[in-house]
């Protein structure tokens, strides 16, 4: 039991964020400094693996929700995305949106999925997604949960793909380096407009609060 408190004492990162808890101390140092965390778990059945990014932002949990939540915007800085346009708003804070991803190789890839965002008591978001339909791709399922830590944020991107025969093999790691650069692209993204392009940010703030609002019937 000393020894647990001394290494929590010693290591207080651990502590300030459940979305770490996953990770050992060398990948929440590695987090701080900046970098990329991913971890591939194995799925049972499944030829790619359950994906997760994580990385800090330089911003607050409700900055980069509100700039995730901007979905039709994904297309001007996500890597290889060369579509994304809501085609049907479900709920205030849930929406499909159409996305087309430049795919080397074989054909581009279009797709549908439902986007649902909701706020969670600890001043987190969570972003939950699942593929409507797609021209190659069988099944998607993921999340982005987004959580106050240190003097930031951190994100965990989680996706699970189930592709069909033909991309399976030949786009494994190009699907995981995507994966990567969306997670990058987000952060990236979210620091610059908060430093060039504030008035855009806070615009973008003003329509996440208001569908949280409206979801939750105070307007």
């Amino acid at each position: 039991m000393k020894a647990l408190l001394l290494s929590l004492l010693f290591c207080p990162a651990l502590l300030a964020s459940s979305l770490l808890e996953d990770l050992d101390a060398k990948q929440v140092e590695e987090v701080a400094r900046g970098g990329q965390v991913v971890v591939l778990q194995a799925v049972e059945g499944n030829p790619w693996p359950r994906v997760r990014v994580y990385q800090k932002v330089s911003a607050t949990p409700q900055e980069v929700a509100a700039v995730f939540f901007d979905y039709k915007n994904a297309k001007s800085y996500v890597p290889n995305v060369i579509k994304s346009h809501i085609s049907r708003q479900v709920a205030p804070c849930a929406a499909e949106v159409d996305y087309g991803i430049d795919v080397p190789i074989l054909p581009d890839e279009y797709y549908t999925a439902l986007n649902t965002l909701t706020s969670e008591t600890d001043g987190g978001y969570l972003v939950t997604w699942h593929l409507v339909r797609a021209l190659q791709t069988k099944a998607s399922e993921g999340n982005l949960r987004i959580e106050q830590w240190r003097d930031g944020a951190v994100i965990r991107y989680t996706n699970l793909v189930t592709p069909s025969s033909a991309m399976a093999r030949l786009l494994k790691f190009i699907a995981i380096e995507q994966m990567k650069s969306t997670v990058r692209a987000i952060v990236t993204r979210v620091e610059k407009q908060k430093s060039d392009r504030p008035d855009a940010l806070k615009d973008e703030v003003r329509d996440l609060e208001s569908a949280l609002k409206k979801e939750t019937g105070k307007q």
